[in-house]
């Protein structure tokens, strides 16, 4: 027995050192794609650092997609073995094949794309990423929202990292290298803002609720609010205080408050909406409703309010 498990772990051992082997191949290679590549071009060490960073990344793609399908695969076949569902939603193809119909004077969103450039490439891909799951979210709704992708300057980088998706074009999205102020009229345009002081009760149908999509770890706090003041065009925020009582900041993703507007269109209540797509580190809680009695002479009114 003994013998045996000591076999397998130097054929483990053996496979771990060609599988290193052969990713210090893949970056020697790498390194030497890049120098060729750029060989005209003077590249400062951080430059070429980033370029090689995003090659490997591309050249390793394939492989982790490859990786995680067997383990998708892996677990489809012990969940039939121990008789467990297979799927809790629609298949992709189902998805693919699937007509998105938006109900006529249903609110829209837009997701301002204008701010590649204050940007730090790490938080486009960030951005990016942020807008497959709205894109998700949306497709795998009862109740889709009209989406719009705005403000992609051509060449740009939010265009780059978004063309790393395959079929993107595709997808029930109007993109435009147009920004949102020449799409729409300014009348129906609310600009979601965490800074704002105007809250969002309901939303209001044969409107646009544009947001953000700016990923900067509040290096640019206020950046929309004045933009929206500048435009001179309606501000809100969504009521998170107003529901919850929170321990952090309330700035949200862009998946996340589009997440709360598809959820909120489709009828569900503001406070477990919130509750739900809040992740747990925000410590999120739901605020208490205070009722407060007031004896009148012919009927006893019951009124409640938030803290």
């Amino acid at each position: 027995m003994m013998e045996n498990v000591t076999a397998v772990s130097a054929e483990a051992s053996v496979q771990d050192t060609v599988r290193s082997e052969n990713a210090t191949h893949e970056e020697v290679k790498i390194e030497k794609d890049v120098e060729q590549e750029h060989s005209d071009e003077p590249l400062s060490k951080r430059k070429r650092k980033q370029l090689l960073k995003m090659e490997k990344w591309e050249a390793r793609k394939k492989e982790k997609r490859r990786v995680e399908k067997a383990k998708r695969k892996a677990k489809r076949i012990e969940a039939v073995k121990l008789g467990l569902p297979v799927r809790t939603g629609p298949s992709r193809k189902e998805l693919k094949r699937r007509e998105i119909i938006y109900e006529a004077g249903s609110p829209e969103v837009v997701v301002d794309l204008s701010f590649d450039t204050i940007m730090i490439d790490k938080d486009v891909a960030k951005c990016v990423k942020q807008l497959l799951r709205v894109y998700t979210a949306n497709r795998r709704s009862e109740k889709p929202l009209p989406l719009h992708f705005t403000g992609i300057r051509p060449d740009g980088a939010v265009e780059k990292h978004l063309l790393r998706n395959d079929g993107c074009m595709q997808w029930p999205v109007r993109f435009s290298s147009e920004h949102f102020m020449k799409l729409f009229d300014p009348k129906q345009l609310i600009y979601l803002t965490s800074e704002s002081d105007n809250v969002i009760e309901t939303l209001e149908r044969n409107h646009v609720y544009v947001i953000g999509g700016l990923v900067d770890h509040n290096q640019h706090k206020g950046y929309c609010l004045r933009l929206a003041e500048e435009f001179g065009i309606r501000h809100a925020r969504l009521p998170l205080g107003e529901h919850l009582v929170l321990k952090t900041r309330t700035v949200l993703t862009i998946n996340q408050v589009f997440e709360i507007l598809l959820n909120i269109n489709t009828g569900k209540d503001w406070q477990q909406t919130l509750l739900d797509v809040m992740p747990a580190r925000k410590g999120a809680t739901a605020k208490e409703k205070k009722t407060e009695i007031c004896d009148l002479p012919q009927n006893d009114v019951k009124i409640e309010s938030m803290d």
